[in-house]
């Protein structure tokens, strides 16, 4: 079964290239704009165009890139918008053809040309060709039959056509390689990330059968880990995390507390007060959990949930006293679902709390034991009745 978080992250890989590439070509188009205006300003000052003439110019080539530019900010890496910048750039180069007196201003076409190289699509390098062809074909033949065009000087517009081609023929044959190095690059990269997600999901199959096991030891805590790891998960997806990083916290929370596995039995199972030596060694378990999940590097920061998830917002945990945004976002996340988890669960040494109660206390605590941020999400999650506690049969 495919592993969600490298689906994710798949997806999340294909959004940054689309956006790094949407980026390029709009500062590409930029560049080409800025080129015209400053061409144009100075015929304009010359007198070779008029005022109005200008002003029309310059909205015809710097509207369709304002659009373009809010929709790019909208959403980077919308797949769509090498379309609208081709469009709007289509806009331009009709009015520059339409209005030109010069034959040279088909190549006006040829900037865009090459930035689409960066699409390796070869089917839209080739409409954009019939396109450019066509539009120039039509102008030619409206300059022919208004005498413009005779024999003597359609050398020019010859090679003009000639040059079109030649363009986008090589510009054809040069998305093609790209696109197959793309390919090949893509498919080596495909190989080593289902290598990589075999060696996670074994990872964490292995971890998790761990992790189920130290639950299991103590019926009062029998899948806490998992509900720990959903809660988080949610709390991610309610901070506005992409699914990405959200996954990423899930599974960490779902080892937050390997660390009891270095905890003897008498004391996780104790009914009564732990003395000071008892709580010394609980307590150690943040560290052994961090020492376990240290040296795994198949996911980022594996370990800060184990380390940090006992960390106060006021820097009166443990077992580094670290305070506020020095604690990791994702163990101040893990804190607040966990201490939920145990409010909302019977323990061997108290009945669970009651809703208001648990509510009552999560917003006494934001700002102290709990990120106020994270608390405040986890009780619209509450009130919103997307958290569902474990199902207790004394509850």
């Amino acid at each position: 079964m495919k592993n969600e978080l490298f689906e994710a992250e798949s997806l999340k890989a294909e959004d940054r290239e689309a956006q790094i590439i949407n980026r390029y070509l709009i500062v590409g188009w930029t560049v080409v704009n800025s080129i015209l205006f400053a061409a144009y300003l100075i015929e304009t000052i010359k007198g070779m165009r008029s005022l109005l003439y200008f002003a029309i110019f310059m909205a015809v080539i710097w509207i369709p890139e304002l659009v373009v530019f809010v929709l790019y900010k909208k959403k980077p890496y919308n797949h769509r918008l090498k379309n609208y910048i081709i469009e709007g750039y289509v806009i331009m180069y009709s009015f520059v053809l339409i209005t030109g007196y010069s034959t040279i201003v088909f190549t006006y076409i040829l900037p865009l040309l090459s930035m689409l190289i960066l699409y390796h699509d070869k089917k839209l390098i080739f409409r954009m060709g019939i396109v450019a062809l066509a539009m120039n074909i039509l102008f030619i033949a409206i300059r022919f039959f208004n005498g413009m065009i005779t024999v003597d000087n359609s050398s020019e517009y010859e090679i003009e056509m000639g040059i079109l081609i030649l363009c986008f023929g090589g510009c054809y044959m040069a998305s093609g390689i790209y696109d197959n190095i793309h390919r090949t690059n893509h498919s080596y990269m495909k190989k080593l990330n289902d290598d990589a997600e075999f060696i996670q999901e074994l990872t964490i199959q292995s971890i998790s059968a761990i992790v189920n096991t130290i639950d299991a030891k103590d019926e009062y805590t029998k899948g806490h880990s998992q509900r720990v790891a959903e809660y988080s998960y949610l709390i991610a997806k309610e901070l506005k995390m992409n699914e990405y990083d959200a996954l990423n916290i899930k599974y960490v929370a779902l080892l937050h507390d390997i660390g009891k596995i270095a905890i003897p039995d008498a004391i996780l199972k104790k009914a009564g007060r732990l003395t000071d030596d008892e709580f010394a060694i609980m307590k150690s378990h943040s560290d052994e959990g961090a020492k376990i999940l240290g040296g795994i590097n198949i996911m980022p920061e594996l370990d800060v949930g184990a380390r940090h998830h006992h960390e106060r917002y006021d820097g009166k945990g443990y077992p580094y006293g670290i305070k506020g945004d020095e604690i990791p976002l994702t163990a101040r996340i893990i804190c607040v679902a966990d201490s939920y988890d145990a409010m909302s669960s019977n323990r061997i040494y108290r009945p669970r709390l009651t809703d208001d109660d648990i509510m009552n206390e999560l917003e006494r605590c934001a700002g102290t034991q709990f990120d106020p941020e994270v608390a405040q999400a986890f009780i619209r999650l509450l009130k919103a009745g997307k958290i569902h506690p474990a199902d207790q049969e004394s509850a």
